[in-house]
């Protein structure tokens, strides 16, 4: 299994920010590369934008 096709896991907020780098690549390369509707390509920017925003004060870390 490639890298770019690997299984994507996360747990919680807090995983998913610690993974946010290699995810937001991914999300990338789809908008760049997938044939998809342009309405889907813009609503994937956008997503990728708002989840830049977020930092580690932003996420309650479970206990």
């Amino acid at each position: 299994m490639s890298e770019q096709n690997a299984q994507v896991v996360i747990a919680d907020a807090v995983d998913f920010y610690r993974q946010w780098p290699q995810l937001r690549e991914r999300a990338e390369k789809l908008v760049e590369t997938r044939d998809m509707a342009e309405e889907d390509a813009e609503l994937l920017h956008w997503m990728i934008k708002m989840v830049d925003m977020v930092g580690p004060n932003d996420i309650a870390q479970e206990q």
